[in-house]
This record gives structure tokens, C-alpha cells and sequence, in this order.
């Protein structure tokens, strides 16, 4: 097991290069409802809570998270989706022009709703939650719509990030396309992983799944792990797949990192002081690792940097997202607790 820290200095030349680097994100957008109001009596009907709705707010989520964070660290997002003709498709655009995020990307469905999942709060506390989404495959038309999206924004940026929430988006003909161009432009590409899609990761550069989603492609009943359990599953699973680096996310025990050129397992214990909501994180990781890579960061470098934004937003309720400025002085504390 390998254990290294990042400089202090390199750490923020590698954060204040973010700003000159542009990463195409490809995946399923999402808006997040959120109806907040208080539980103040049983329903007549049912034996179910009656929530008096006191607010409603929208958000950004899946594919949509990741541009919002890459764009929070000062990178220049680009985005390849799909929205319906519904008026929730009108409410995502609105969204993108609030956080100032550019969605020209983003082609419009006629056969599929904009994916929307809306969650009754009643005093912080999720009651429900209704989504409103089709995951069927894309149809021809679809496939077609984005990948001229692709190869139009392609030769204009750094890296590309695929978010797979499972929604349709990521399918076997654009994931196999866009790899194939990737790699014949020397373009990083990392893959946010869906359990049901991993056979489409095939030399990829990176993949971030999560401890479950990596029993999950290897067919394996899931269970917590001990590090040297965690290895042992990490080289498997590169075996299988073949990228160049491979991080699986670990909750309270942080991260491990494999790299096949190097043949290096790297354990990141957790950078996180108190977690709170762990929502969002494996956006965060993700959006953060793309940038530091594009930025000329080694696979360990750009896991250390993710590695400490991940424990800022699982402090935060709901998705968070980070600064370059709050991401370096989470770096400075944390270089200073392993001391």
C-alpha cells in the first residue's frame, strides 16, 4: 500500500490552473424538486403524513450537478444531454442561464419527459420521492442529435466526463463513438458509473464507482471491505475493464486508487471532519479529479485534490459545491492532520 501527500505548493498550482481548462460532460440531467413544509397531522384518507407545503425550490442534479461543479471550481463546463419539450425542459434551461452554465449541448427529446424527481421535505426529513423520467435506450434520432452535439464541442475542450444516472443518455453506440474518439484525440475521458452499464467502460481512462457499484461489475454480493479486501477487488475489476486508473469512493474509509502503468495501489484515508449528506459527493469527486487532470495533475495528485473536495461537500446537507479558494485550504488542513 502506497501512502503520499501532494505539496502544499503543487497542490495550488494544480487548483489555480482550473480556470484554463474546459471539460465536456456527457450524461442524464436532472432537476431536483425540493417541496419543503411541516407535518402537522395524519391524512383522513391514509395512514400517511399531510405535509403543509410552505416553499418549493429547483436544482441541478446528475449530469447537470457535475457541470455545476466543475463550473464552482472556476473549469469551463460543456454539456451533452437530453431535455423534453415539457415545460420542466423550460425550468432546466432556466436553471443552466441562473448559474451562468453554457447548455447549448443540450438536445431536445420528443419522445422522452426532462427527468425530474421530486422530494417532500417536512422539516429537513424526506418524506417522498416522485420521479417523473423514461430510462428507455435512445432512439436513432436521439443518438444522432447528440453525437453532433459531441463532435461539435469535442476538438474545443480538455477532457470529458461521462455521468451515467441510468436515465438513457449513455448507450452503447454513443459510449463506444465517443471512447473511440477520445482516444484517437488523446482526450481524457472518466466515467461516473451505472451498475447496469459497465460492460460500455472498456479502456476508458478513468472510472469512479462507488464500493457497491464495484461488487456490482463483477458480479459479486455486495459487502464492506477491509483495505486489503478493497485491493484485491480494485485489481479485479481493472482486469476486467482495462482503464488506466481506477478509483473506488469509500465512504467513511476515503478512496483507492489503481493504476495499471504504474501497477500502484494508493490508499486515501477520508478527508472528510464531519459528514452530514453524503448527496452529490461522487459528483464532486468526479468533476474534481476531470479538472486537476486536465490540468496537468498525475492520477495521484488529481485523487488527492478529490479526494479533500469530497470531504468538504458530504459536510454540507443536499448537493454542495466548492470553491478553488475553500478547495486549497481544505488541502492546506488536511495536509497538516496527516503530519
Amino acid at each position: 500500500m502506497h501512502k503520499k501527500r501532494v505539496p502544499a505548493g503543487r497542490q495550488k498550482k494544480i487548483i489555480d490552473k482550473f480556470s484554463t481548462v474546459s471539460i465536456l460532460v456527457v450524461g442524464d440531467v436532472i432537476i431536483d424538486q425540493y417541496l419543503w413544509g411541516d407535518v402537522l397531522r395524519i391524512s383522513p384518507e391514509a395512514p400517511v403524513p399531510v405535509v403543509n407545503v410552505i416553499s418549493e425550490t429547483f436544482g441541478l442534479g446528475g449530469a447537470a450537478n457535475v457541470v455545476q461543479n466543475l463550473k464552482s471550481i472556476a473549469a469551463h463546463p460543456q454539456i451533452v444531454a437530453l431535455r423534453g419539450t415539457d415545460a420542466n425542459g423550460a425550468v432546466l434551461m432556466n436553471l443552466f442561464r441562473q448559474q451562468d452554465c453554457p447548455a447549448e449541448g443540450i438536445a431536445v427529446s420528443e419522445s422522452r419527459p426532462t427527468t425530474i424527481k421530486t422530494r417532500i421535505m417536512a422539516r429537513h426529513q424526506q418524506i417522498v420521492r416522485a420521479d417523473r423520467e423514461i430510462d428507455d435506450p435512445l432512439s436513432r434520432k436521439e443518438t444522432a442529435l447528440l453525437w453532433n452535439n459531441i463532435r461539435t464541442i469535442l476538438p474545443k475542450v480538455d477532457g470529458v466526463i461521462v455521468s451515467d444516472y441510468g436515465k438513457g443518455v449513455v448507450s452503447r453506440l454513443l459510449i463506444r463513438r465517443l471512447v473511440e474518439q477520445c482516444r484517437k484525440d488523446r482526450i481524457h475521458i472518466a466515467v461516473d458509473p451505472k451498475e447496469r452499464h459497465f460492460e460500455l467502460y472498456k479502456r476508458v481512462d478513468m472510472i469512479t464507482p462507488n464500493l457497491r457499484e464495484a461488487h456490482a461489475a463483477l458480479g459479486i454480493p455486495y459487502r464492506h471491505c477491509t483495505i486489503e479486501e478493497v485491493r484485491a477487488l480494485g485489481w479485479k475489476l481493472m482486469s476486467k475493464l482495462k482503464p488506466s486508473s481506477l478509483l473506488i469512493t469509500l465512504s467513511e474509509q476515503g478512496m483507492a486508487l489503481f493504476e495499471s502503468r504504474k501497477k500502484k495501489f494508493t490508499h486515501l484515508p477520508t478527508a472528510a471532519v464531519k459528514v452530514f449528506d453524503v448527496t452529490g459527493a461522487g459528483d464532486t469527486v468526479i468533476s474534481t479529479y476531470a479538472a486537476a487532470t486536465a490540468a496537468g495533475a498525475t492520477p495521484l495528485e488529481a485523487a488527492w485534490i478529490a479526494n479533500n473536495a469530497a470531504g468538504l461537500t458530504v459536510a454540507e446537507p443536499g448537493t454542495a459545491c466548492v470553491t478553488p479558494q475553500e478547495l486549497i485550504e481544505a488541502c492546506k488542513k488536511s495536509q497538516r492532520r496527516q503530519n
